[in-house]
């Protein structure tokens, strides 16, 4: 039996640039995710209520998007999570420290948080099953460098006040629309070899857990 390793998710273009896209989306949700943890004390009331609320927003966030994801699928809501949390960044910007600027900065952290919790699903079924444990260390890692840049992105605000926003803003967009390349996996029967985890998403190869099942007792 051959032995599969990481290397074999660089091996063919569909899944590069699939592995690829979901390494910076997790760079990304990790990135944002912490820089918005860290810069709670930047709302304009008492940080330690703002903490605690950035905390609490965790709990709705990952109730409903776990949910919404079995309903509506992993891609679109990863993408509309990733997406309003981007928007809101970008909000954050113009409303001065106060009330206002609290709620809009927490629906951006619900939003990176949803998509904390969709990721972890999502990239494990998107990937092969000799080489799953691979790429989820891979995707791993790339959050872990999200973490580790996070708060050097928030100094950068001693060279313009909204700097960190706008790079977290224009991080979430960008991962939000990458992911909408991914292919949908919600119903779809785990990719067991490397073959169908290259051919996950082509129309022609797409079947239903039913489907399989059909075929499977034929």
């Amino acid at each position: 039996m051959k032995k599969h390793t990481f290397l074999d998710l660089f091996k063919t273009r569909v899944l590069i640039t699939r592995t690829l896209n979901i390494m910076y989306n997790w760079l990304v949700i990790v990135m944002v995710y912490y820089g918005l943890s860290l810069s709670t004390s930047d709302l304009g009331i008492d940080p330690y209520i703002a903490f605690m609320l950035s905390g609490l927003i965790e709990i709705p966030a990952y109730i409903i998007s776990i949910l919404a994801i079995d309903y509506f699928g992993r891609r679109i809501i990863l993408s509309i999570v990733m997406i309003t949390g981007g928007v809101a960044c970008f909000l954050t910007i113009f409303f001065e420290p106060g009330i206002i600027r609290l709620i809009v900065a927490m629906i951006g952290k619900f939003g990176l948080t949803s998509a904390f919790g969709i990721v972890y699903i999502y990239s494990a079924e998107l990937f092969p099953t000799p080489v799953r444990s691979a790429g989820m260390g891979l995707a791993s890692m790339s959050g872990r460098l999200g973490s580790i840049v996070s708060p050097f992105a928030l100094y950068m605000k001693q060279w313009w006040e909204p700097l960190p926003l706008v790079l977290f803003s224009s991080m979430s967009l960008s991962g939000g629309l990458l992911c909408l390349l991914l292919p949908e996996t919600m119903g779809k029967k785990l990719p067991e070899t490397m073959q169908e985890g290259k051919e996950i998403g082509l129309k022609e190869h797409e079947k239903t857990k039913e489907d399989y099942s059909a075929v499977e007792r034929s």
